[in-house]
Formats: C-alpha cells, sequence, structure tokens
C-alpha cells in the first residue's frame, strides 16, 4: 500500500468541498459515534422511526436520532462494497466511530432459512474493495461490538446463528459447487458489504460489525427468495431492536 499521505482523494477533503458548495457549518455535517448503516430505503425508514430521527436536509439518507440519551445516525447506502465503502469513509470523517451494519444475506445451508438472524464472525472476500486496504482473503468484525450484538439477540431472546459469510460482488455468478465448497468450510451466508466494511473499520480504527436476516435461500436445486416472505419481514423487525439495544450499551 502507499503511505498514508500520498491519497490523492481523501474523505475529509470531501467532508470540506461538501460543506463549501452547499453552505454548511462543521456542526451541521457532525455525526454523532454511534450509528447504524442500511442497504434499503425500507429499513432506513425503519430505524429512523425506532430512534425517532429526523432526516438532514442536506442528505434524506442521514436520520439524527437517540438510542436512550444518546445521539446516533441511521445512514443508508446503496447495495455493494464499492458505494458501502465509500459511505462509511464520509461518515468516518463526519465523525462516527461505532456502526452496526444490518441488511439481508442469502443462507447457503438448508439448517438456516428464510427469517434466521445471522451473526457473522468473519468473512471471505470475494469483493475487490478490501484489497485497496491491504485486506486479504478473510477479515472479522469489531469483537465488542459483534459480542454486545451476541447478548443483545440473546436478551430479546432471538436465536442467532454464528459463522462465516461470503461476501462477493458477483451475485449472479454464485455457483452452486462454490455454495456447498464454502457451506463445508463454516460459511453460512452470502452478501455484498461485510469484508469490505470490516477491513475499513480496521485501517481508521474504528468499530463496525454486522447483523443479518436471510431473505433467501441458495442451497436447493433453485434459488429461493423471500424478500417479502412474513418471516423474513418479522424477524428484521426483531432484530432491529437488537441492534438498537447493542449500541445503547457503554464503551459501544
Amino acid at each position: 500500500m502507499s503511505r498514508a499521505d500520498d491519497w490523492v482523494v481523501r474523505p475529509e477533503r470531501f467532508v470540506r468541498y461538501l460543506r463549501e458548495v452547499e453552505g454548511l457549518s462543521a456542526s451541521d455535517v457532525r455525526l454523532p459515534p454511534r450509528g447504524i448503516m442500511v442497504f434499503g430505503s425500507e429499513d432506513f425508514r425503519m430505524f429512523c422511526r425506532i430512534l425517532r430521527a429526523r432526516v438532514l436536509r442536506w442528505n434524506k439518507w442521514f436520520g439524527f436520532g437517540k438510542i436512550g440519551r444518546t445521539n446516533a445516525v441511521v445512514l443508508r447506502t446503496t447495495i455493494g462494497a464499492p458505494a458501502a465503502v465509500l459511505n462509511l469513509e464520509e461518515a468516518i470523517a463526519l465523525g462516527l466511530r461505532s456502526v452496526v451494519a444490518f441488511g439481508a444475506c442469502g443462507s447457503l445451508r438448508k439448517d438456516l432459512p428464510i427469517g434466521s438472524i445471522v451473526l457473522p464472525t468473519r468473512a471471505y472476500s470475494e469483493e475487490g474493495t478490501s484489497a485497496h486496504y491491504g485486506g486479504g482473503r478473510w477479515s472479522e468484525p469489531d469483537s465488542t461490538l459483534a459480542r454486545a450484538l451476541r447478548v443483545a439477540c440473546r436478551q430479546a431472546n432471538l436465536p442467532v446463528r454464528e459463522g462465516a459469510t461470503w461476501t462477493t460482488d458477483a451475485p449472479y455468478r454464485e455457483s452452486r459447487e462454490k455454495v456447498r465448497s464454502l457451506a463445508r468450510r463454516g460459511v453460512v451466508s452470502v452478501e455484498m458489504e461485510a469484508s469490505a466494511l470490516w477491513q475499513v473499520a480496521r485501517v481508521r480504527g474504528v468499530k463496525v460489525a454486522s447483523l443479518f436476516v436471510v431473505s433467501d435461500e441458495l442451497d436447493g436445486a433453485e434459488w429461493n427468495a423471500g424478500f417479502r416472505d412474513s418471516r423474513y419481514l418479522a424477524a428484521k423487525r426483531s432484530a432491529a431492536t437488537a441492534v438498537v439495544d447493542a449500541l445503547r450499551r457503554p464503551g459501544r
């Protein structure tokens, strides 16, 4: 990797540019240290309701609210490692220090049906972003934040499956052979962002962990989608409560 002072475009410089073109003060763009990252508008609205958040006038995908008495932010990015990392880098430059990434995943195992909650403990990277941050094939979430998620799910009586996740850029190139091979190695889910987010967190010295809800199944003869399945929608609501509770704990 290049020297730390060799990067041409930096998130801090983009934040200054944003302030200049939008006429914003430093306080206008300052984020609280705790936050939740989501990947869809429905999840964004769900967490805004839970946090009683107000949407910022200069960014409709930032919602400022509270977890207990602590300020928190929910931010939405589009799916995929490059977009998620871009938004995370800018959020870190704005003050974010501890974030739970919450979203959907595909299941690689028959015993992990739609609506299951997954707490990923490491990620097998097949996305192209992590390598730019010095990442290898495997990465891990922040252990403290992952432990807080585990405890919050347990206290809410939510069954959680722990295991590795497969992060890929190419959802239309997930072969049956690859699914079976990774499942034999302890990989239980597939998604598009985790390994890159965790690697950026390591480089930037912040905390990021993830929590998923199974939205589709890849273990059968055909892909089984359940994005409107009542099990998936109900599990998302339950898991969202655990995410908020995990961030409520001191030290997160």
